[in-house]
Parts: structure tokens; sequence; C-alpha cells
């Protein structure tokens, strides 16, 4: 009987100390904050950022930012009137515009992959000048090649303001395009007036060299690890590349299948595989260079002119070094970035030339909105944008023109949105009997 009545008791505290470790339990479970598991990484955050200009008179144009992994418009940033340029700088976006009659030129800076933040505008002070394009340095600073000034402005990336203007060499005129990144103290103009380049020193912004290279030189992109300089000479369809260490040209490479008529006008350096793919605007073709492990005795050659299906007008290349992407265009041979806002009715072609990089062919088409002009590649090689200048746009209230930027999943190669650029009035709201009038545009950039 008293064994019976231990054990009893005992069951009975041990339940009474189960009820207060619950009651415990519920009294510190008010306290715990829920930690929420993690959302993603932010570093994979990506845009395309479609540059537009805007016709109504005296209106400022737009960058227009389409999420990457999202396949949505995230953001529209007003930038200056008559934008010619986009570029890169650090974590920010440029936009370089050349105003009208009554605006200087300017330069519109904000925070690449936050549309919503400020934008600070930077006017330049040559309202004669002619900015066309941008280029920075290690240091983040952005320079600006002002085509008839023949100078170059500096613009701070700690104060975001011009801190120095460079005058060209005696002798080096009409420069079109800055090349130049992370990874060199240097930038290297190119001067189509002139045919040569000028060589700066980012450190102290004097003038380092002027350097001969090919006829009518249109385009500059330097190579990932800074140590080579490609520029297309548009005159005699070639590519002539600088060691930058020796400040001299080191080989000049004809493109296209007839050089003197290929008219190339731009490169696209691809990092993964140390490539350059050249677009020739006079015959349908891609050239192809090899450019990795250059020295004296290994420099940069041709691998082989690829025919494609229309007149390229902009390449790109994806990261992971498996395709390439050609915008055909159809634009007049002779087409640059200089001249591109000017012929855009005369760019009638709405195909997207897929590239195996391997076979070194073109293997596909991608249909496209008319006008398809400028291309870029995501970061991570999953998206193609393109944009198509003056698409054909149908809605409830008929057939318009209109500009559009189409989405590519690089999975498929198939196109899997078009979003119509941003509109001429952001007032004018669209009905069943009213279409909006669209900007025009003209260049995409990812980023990162």
């Amino acid at each position: 009987m008293k064994l019976r009545f231990k054990a009893l008791w005992v069951s009975v505290c041990a339940f009474a100390l189960l009820l207060l470790a619950m009651g415990c339990n519920d009294t510190l479970r008010q306290f715990i904050t829920p930690v929420p598991p993690p959302t993603g990484d932010p570093s994979t955050l990506a845009h395309a950022i479609t540059l537009s200009t805007n016709p109504a008179p005296s209106a400022d144009g737009t960058d227009m930012h389409i999420d990457v992994s999202g396949d949505s418009s995230v953001g529209v940033v007003n930038v200056g009137i008559k934008p010619v340029f986009l570029g890169k700088s650090g974590n920010r976006i440029f936009a370089v515009n050349q105003g009208d009659a009554s605006t200087p030129p300017t330069v519109s800076l904000y925070i690449a992959l936050l549309p919503q933040s400020a934008v600070t505008t930077v006017t330049l002070p040559n309202a004669a000048g002619n900015p066309v394009a941008g280029g920075t340095s290690s240091a983040g600073n952005i320079y600006i090649a002002n085509n008839a000034a023949n100078t170059v402005d500096v613009i701070s990336a700690s104060v975001q303001a011009v801190t120095a203007t460079i005058n060209l060499t005696a002798g080096d005129t009409g420069p079109v395009m800055i090349a130049g990144n992370a990874a060199n103290n240097q930038i290297f103009v190119v001067n189509r007036g002139s045919n040569t380049v000028t060589q700066i020193s980012t450190i102290d912004n004097t003038v380092v060299k002027s350097i001969p290279v090919g006829s009518q030189p249109i385009w500059g992109v330097m190579s990932g690890d800074g140590l080579f300089v490609f520029v297309v000479n548009q005159g005699d369809g070639s590519v002539s590349v600088i060691d930058a260490s020796l400040q001299s040209v080191i080989t000049t490479i004809p493109v296209g299948i007839t050089p003197a008529t290929a008219s190339p006008n731009f490169a696209f350096y691809d990092n993964k595989l140390k490539r350059l793919y050249v677009n020739n605007t006079g015959e349908g073709t891609i050239s192809v260079i090899k450019a990795d492990s250059i020295s004296s005795t290994n420099l940069p050659v041709k691998l082989k002119d690829i025919p494609v299906s229309g007149t390229p007008t902009s390449v790109t290349a994806l990261s992971d070094g498996t395709k390439a992407y050609a915008a055909l265009g159809n634009c007049p041979a002779g087409v640059n970035h200089l001249t591109i806002l000017a012929q855009l009715g005369s760019c009638s072609g709405n195909k997207v030339s897929v590239i195996d990089t391997a076979a070194l062919r073109e293997i596909k088409t991608i249909p496209v909105g008319t006008g398809a002009i400028s291309i870029d590649s995501s970061l991570d090689a999953s998206r193609v944008f393109v944009v198509n200048a003056h698409d054909s746009v149908t809605n409830a209230s008929g057939t318009h023109t209109a500009g559009t930027i189409s989405d590519i999943h690089t999975s498929t190669d198939t196109e899997v949105m078009r979003k119509l650029a941003p509109q001429q009035d952001p007032n004018c709201q669209v009905s069943s009997t009213v279409f909006c009038a669209t900007q025009t545009p003209f260049l995409v950039r990812t980023f990162p």
C-alpha cells in the first residue's frame, strides 16, 4: 500500500512539474521575436536599363529599369534633354545629355540599382562642346568626350562635379569614345577626326601620348584586365590593338569578308573567352577576334567572319561564354552611335541572331520588334535585352508605332516579354480610344 502511494505521489509530482514547464514555456514564448528566413541574395539583383530620347520639344529623356530576375519594369528615371550615351561607373549609371538651344549639356548620375534614388545633374562647362560619350577610371571618375571642342571633361566621383577639363594633344580632333575601366589608371580617347587615340593618365589627368590608329576610328573597348585597348576603325574595316604599357599599336586586324566595305561600328569584349566580337554594318557578318594570352609571340588574330541573317547594329556575348547575340537592325551601312538617332527611320530589322561561340556559326534567329538596334546580356547569362526603336503596337485604340524592349530568355532563346518604352507625356491617360505616344529607345545596358 505504501509502495502504491509512493508511486502515485511520484507520478503526481512529475505531472505537476510538466505543467509548470509548459506554463513557463508559454510565459517565455511571448518574448521570442521570430526571425524571418532569408529572402534571397541581394547580390543577385540586376537591371536592364534602356535609354530613350523624347521627341517632344525640350522634354527630358528617360532611363527605364527592368528587373532581370522578375522580368518587370521597376522604375523610370528622368535624365536630361537629348540623351546620347549611357555608361557605368562603379555603382552608378551616367547619362550624357546634349541639351538644346536653351539648355546646356549635362550628365545625369544616380545609383544604378536604385532608380528611385536622387539624380545628380552635372552641367558641362562648354555649351558648344557636343558631348557624345563617356568612360570611367579606376578611381570611379567619369570622363566625357566633347566632340566639337576636342576636350575631355572630368567629373569627380567624390564631389560629382566637373573638376577638370583636359585639352587633347594638338592635332587630335573629333573625340567620339573613351575606353577605360577599373583595372587601369589610364583612359584612351578615340579621335575620329585625326585617326588617333589619346592616352591620358587618370592619376593627374595629363596627356601621355597620341597613338596613330586606322581610318575613322569610332569605338574603343578595354580588356577586362586593363592591359589592352581594341579600337574599331570604321573607315578601313579594321581593329587596332593597343598595348597600354607599351603605348603603341601591336597589331591591326582586318574585319569582315571585305574589310574595305565592312564598316564596323561596335565591339564587345568577352571576359570569359577573352575574345572580341565586332559587328560589321556594311555586310551581314560578326567578326570574332581571339585575344587571350596576348604577347609578342601570340598576337590577337581573327578567328572567323560569321555570316548572320541581316545587318548587325550591336552585339553581345553571354558571361558563360556559350553564345553571342547580334541585333539585326538592318540600318544603313556606316551607322554608328553618332548617327543612329538620325537614321532610325531606315532601320527596319526585327531579328536577333544567336551565335554558337564554339562552332562559330549562327544557329537561330529570334523575332523581335522593328528597329532592333541595341542589345546587351545580363551578368548571369539568363537574359538578353533588345531595343526596338520603332516597333508596331496594337491595342484597343488601334495599331501604332512605338518603341519597345524585348526580353529574351537564353535557356530557350525565346522572347518572353515586350515592354513599351516610357510615354512622351507622363500625364497622358491611356484608354480604349487614346494611345499615348512613347519616347524613342535606342540604347540598352545591363547592370552590373
